[in-house]
Order: C-alpha cells, then sequence, then structure tokens
C-alpha cells in the first residue's frame, strides 16, 4: 500500500480518536440536566434540530450550486457537515481548516484555499446582514456588544468598498479572482445567506419550544443570533462552549430576561446544535471515509487474506 494512502488512513483514525476525546468532555461541560427542569416542547426543539441539519446541507449548495458546479452535493456537504461537527469538539475553528482534507484530491492547494476563504467571507457578510436588524430591533443592554456589532457592521462596508476598488485598480487581484466574478459567486452568495437564515428560524423555534412566546421569540432569535455569531467570532473553545451562553444571555438579557432563564434557554440552544452537528458529523465523516479510504481498506484485507492462505498452505 502506498505511503500516502497509509498517512491519510492514520489521520483519519487519529481524527476520529480525537474528535471522541473531545466530544466527551464539551458534552458534559454542558450540564443538560439543568433542561429538564423548564417545560420544553420536545417536539418543537426536535424540528429545530432537523432546520439546523437542513441549513448544513443548503450551505453545501453554495459549492455544488454556486462558486464550484462540478463538485457533486454530497461532497459539498461532507465539506461542510464535518467542518462544523468539528468544530464542536475542536477549539480554535480547527475545522474550517479540516474541510480542506475533504476537497476531492485533484483540487490544487490555491483552488482548496479559493474555496475556503471565499464561503467563509460570504457567511461574514451573510451574518452581519442578519445581524444589523438586531440593532433597532433587540435593545442590547451590554454597550460594548452594541459598539462591537457596530464595530462589525462598518468594518464590514469597508471590507467590501476596499475590496471591490482593489480589483478595479489592481490588475494581478483582478486576474486572481477573475475565476469567482460571476454568476456563480451571486449563486453562492444566495445559498450562503439562505443557509443563515435557515439557522436564524432554528434559533426561533429552539425559544418557542423553551416556552417563549412565538412572536416575542422573533425578536429574541435575532437578539441571540447578533449576539453568539459576534462572539463566535472569537476562536476558543470547543463549541464555543461559554462564550455561546455568555452571548445568549447579553441577548436576552437586552430583553429583560433574567440570567437563569437566558442561562436555561442557551443551554436548550446549544444542546440543539449539538444534536444536529454531531451525529450529521460522524454519518457524514464515516461516508467520506467509505468513498475515500474503503478500497484501501477492501485491498488491505484482501491482501492479508492472501498471505493468511499462503502461510496456511506452507
Amino acid at each position: 500500500m502506498p505511503t500516502k494512502t497509509k498517512l491519510k488512513l492514520l489521520t483519519g483514525l487519529v481524527f476520529t480518536a480525537v474528535i471522541v476525546y473531545y466530544s466527551m468532555g464539551a458534552l458534559k461541560s454542558l450540564h443538560p440536566g439543568m433542561l429538564f427542569h423548564a417545560d420544553i416542547n420536545w417536539v418543537l426543539a426536535v424540528v429545530s434540530v432537523a432546520i439546523f441539519m437542513y441549513a448544513n446541507y443548503i450551505r453545501g449548495l453554495a459549492y455544488s450550486r454556486g462558486i464550484d458546479r462540478d463538485m457533486d452535493k454530497m461532497t459539498a456537504f461532507q465539506i461542510v457537515g464535518i467542518g462544523h461537527a468539528a468544530n464542536m469538539v475542536l477549539p480554535f475553528h480547527v475545522g474550517e481548516g479540516l474541510r480542506a482534507a475533504f476537497f476531492p484530491s485533484d483540487y490544487s492547494a490555491l483552488r482548496r484555499t479559493n474555496l475556503l476563504v471565499i464561503p467563509a467571507f460570504a457567511d461574514f457578510i451573510a451574518i452581519m446582514i442578519l445581524s444589523i436588524p438586531a440593532v433597532p430591533f433587540a435593545g442590547f443592554e451590554d454597550q460594548n456588544l452594541l459598539r462591537a456589532l457596530w464595530i462589525l457592521t462598518f468594518l464590514c462596508i469597508a471590507v467590501c468598498i476596499l475590496f471591490v476598488t482593489l480589483i478595479f485598480f489592481v490588475a494581478r487581484l483582478r486576474s486572481y479572482v477573475s475565476d469567482y466574478l460571476n454568476f456563480g459567486t451571486v449563486k453562492m452568495m444566495f445559498w450562503v445567506l439562505l443557509s443563515w437564515v435557515l439557522l436564524l428560524v432554528s434559533t426561533w423555534f429552539g425559544l418557542v419550544a423553551f416556552g417563549f412566546q412565538a412572536v416575542a421569540s422573533l425578536r429574541m432569535s435575532l437578539a441571540v443570533f447578533a449576539a453568539t455569531n459576534i462572539i463566535n467570532f472569537i476562536p476558543a473553545t470547543p463549541g464555543a462552549i461559554g462564550l455561546f451562553e455568555y452571548g445568549t444571555i447579553l441577548g436576552l438579557g437586552g430583553l429583560g430576561i433574567d440570567q437563569t432563564t437566558a442561562l436555561s434557554a442557551s443551554l436548550l440552544l446549544h444542546l440543539i446544535q449539538y444534536a444536529a452537528l454531531l451525529p450529521l458529523g460522524i454519518f457524514l465523516y464515516i461516508k467520506a471515509l467509505h468513498g475515500q479510504y474503503g478500497g484501501a481498506l477492501r485491498n488491505i484485507w484482501h491482501t492479508n487474506r492472501q498471505k493468511d492462505t499462503k502461510m496456511k498452505e506452507k
């Protein structure tokens, strides 16, 4: 078996072991037992989980129906789902980098980098588009978070203007990105934005499942979405444990929700994320492992069987 294949197999085994190790520690920190003290509609919670999963599929269409029409839907789904699942159990947003390993093998390093950076930039824009309405509607009491939201808003606008200006005046940069300045990029942005809208809807279902009124939960979901995603820009703990809860408390606190209730709601929302991403990521990883390494594993098994047969004959 080639050394390259052996390294891939070893990397896959190590990756699996690391995920299992961090998953055990991460899930213990959630203290899900607190949730059973609240009157939760678990049917709506399951709906929230399903929407969260579907949002990852839609995010994958940003590749297969957007920026990279050569990629099939399942590969795109695997890249997105495995990356997000890895982020839930590994620190420092490591999953973003791990996605590169699941691109088709014939993709060059430059192509992989472009397909990671450009959609990530689209994610940032989509988050800011959906977070801006939280400023007039949420009524944040935490001025630091409100200031950060405004800074990121103006920063996003400034970066977009600067980027367009550089493309227009710098020929080398224009040539570098020319392959992606097309209608496919517009489609990519549509699918990215739609995926984040679905995540916002999932948050709304989670808050309604917790017991908040449906209409009031619309404003709450905007506040939680803005606060948690802005704080999640900080690459830290697996699944943003602690940071997510802090962001939810800040977002709901601006609407007069006490910290104890906000903490319980944050645990439910975080549990929904884990319930959606971990099983999905494991399923997609096993499917990717079967697709990429299944032939190599079967060859190993066949080779070992032939050796055993020869040994018995001797």
